[in-house]
Formats: C-alpha cells, sequence, structure tokens
C-alpha cells in the first residue's frame, strides 16, 4: 500500500496515543500530525496536507463533523467515537469507515485495507428499506429509518433532510449522492434541489401557475415546489396510478 500520510484528531491524549501505538504496526501509513481541537486540525491540515484523518466526533466547543466542510481537498476520514453498534452499523453506509473505542486491531487493519481499494469501490453502498440511515443533527447521531425521511433539499453542497417527527438535519452529501443511494421504490428526485418521499404524500395543492405546496401524511411539515419540480411531481403521480390501476383478467 502507498504510504498514508495521516492525522489523528481526538481531544483525548490517551486516545490519541493509543490509536497512534496501533498505526506503528502498519507500514503503510505515516503519522504527520496529531490534534486535540478542531481548531487545531484545521491549522495541522493546511500546513501538512495529510490525506488520511483519523477523526473523533465528540470533542468540546466544536465537534469533529465540523471539520469536514474546512478540508480541502477532501482527505480519506475514518471517524473514530464510541457508538454502540446498531447506530455504526447504519453510519458505515455513509461514511468511508467507523472505528469504535476502544479499537481492535484486527477491525483497524479491515478499515486500513479498504484504503488500497479503488475510491470508485468504497463509495457508500445503496440504502435499503430496512437499514436504518445515520444522521447527523443537533450534536448528536440519530438512526432513522427511510421512511421517516419526508423530503431532502439541496443547500450548495449539503442537504438538509425533513423529519416525520424530528427536527431537520443538515449533512455534507450533494442532492445526487442521496437520489443514488435512496430506494428508488420510494423516493423520487423532482428537480436539482428536491427529493420527495412518494408514498408519505398526503395531497398535493396548486398554489400559482409555477407552484405547488406538498403536505405528508401523518406529519404537519409541508413543502413548496417550483414549475419543474411540480410537473415532474404531476408525472411521477400520474405512471403510479397507471401501474396500480386495476387490470381485469383476459377472458
Amino acid at each position: 500500500m502507498k504510504t498514508r500520510r495521516a492525522m489523528i484528531v481526538d481531544d483525548e491524549q490517551g486516545a490519541r496515543m493509543d490509536l497512534r501505538i496501533l498505526l506503528e504496526a502498519h507500514s503503510g501509513i505515516e503519522i504527520v500530525a496529531e490534534a486535540g481541537s478542531v481548531t487545531e486540525a484545521i491549522a495541522q491540515f493546511d500546513a501538512l496536507r495529510p490525506n488520511l484523518i483519523f477523526l473523533d466526533v465528540q470533542m468540546p466547543k466544536r465537534d469533529g463533523f465540523s471539520l469536514l466542510p474546512k478540508l480541502r481537498p477532501v482527505p480519506d476520514i475514518i471517524f473514530v467515537t464510541a457508538y454502540d453498534a446498531f447506530a455504526v452499523k447504519a453510519f458505515e453506509v455513509n461514511a468511508m469507515d467507523f472505528l469504535v473505542k476502544p479499537i481492535q486491531p484486527e477491525r483497524l487493519k479491515l478499515s486500513l485495507l479498504r484504503l488500497t481499494q479503488p475510491r470508485k469501490r468504497r463509495e457508500a453502498q445503496p440504502f435499503t428499506k430496512e437499514l436504518p440511515i445515520f444522521l447527523y443533527a443537533e450534536r448528536e447521531m440519530r438512526a432513522v429509518a427511510p421512511m421517516e425521511i419526508l423530503f431532502i433539499q439541496a443547500l450548495h453542497n449539503h442537504t438538509k433532510i425533513h423529519l416525520t417527527t424530528h427536527r431537520p438535519a443538515t449533512m455534507l452529501r450533494r442532492i445526487s449522492e442521496w437520489n443514488r443511494l435512496l430506494p428508488a421504490e420510494i423516493f423520487r428526485k423532482l428537480d436539482r434541489s428536491t427529493i420527495i418521499n412518494f408514498p408519505a404524500i398526503k395531497n398535493v395543492t396548486k398554489l400559482t401557475n409555477h407552484h405547488s405546496e406538498v403536505r405528508f401524511r401523518d406529519s404537519d411539515k409541508v413543502v413548496e415546489l417550483g414549475l419543474f419540480a411540480s410537473r415532474r411531481l404531476r408525472k411521477v403521480m400520474r405512471e403510479n396510478i397507471q401501474f396500480t390501476a386495476f387490470k381485469p383478467p383476459k377472458m
């Protein structure tokens, strides 16, 4: 494996030392920096340009996720934190990898092995209806079922995920990637900035010739659509009616 220049970001010095000792057993990793905070990590990244970061999530003042928008070019990120197995399993479909403290040597070995794979093979795999999706919101990670997502809106290189009961979550993921990952039988991309949970729609109201409003079942959430998205939604609804329409048996 080509030597990777790594940085460890964790507010606990002992945790950084433990990970450093484990990584020193792997010849393909050169630890070029350590940081105890996001502010320190930004400075170290700008100076040393590591291409791999082991990143703790929960740290005082600013969490690990707030570091991501500051990294250009974006290196490979391996999250390192303490969460239960159910949450981690869900999060692994979103992240390059996610290690649980205390880190097991064999688990770290598997994580580093992924670095040798072409980037395309390391991309997140499509979600299923059964596996929860792990979202980050309000300084916490939250596992939600796909059907809890009502609609997703693009915000530059971020997206805002609107949920049935929780407050919206914001993620560093483009709308095009959500469209690739979400189950196609549930979610439809209506335009460049909107994905909607089609089965969750309660009704659609025409506001003007260019705008419509969508309301959802079991929720007071509302989304307003522009001309293109409104036309696309009407087309999807017509196709759905045709698909589900009763067809009498042939005589």
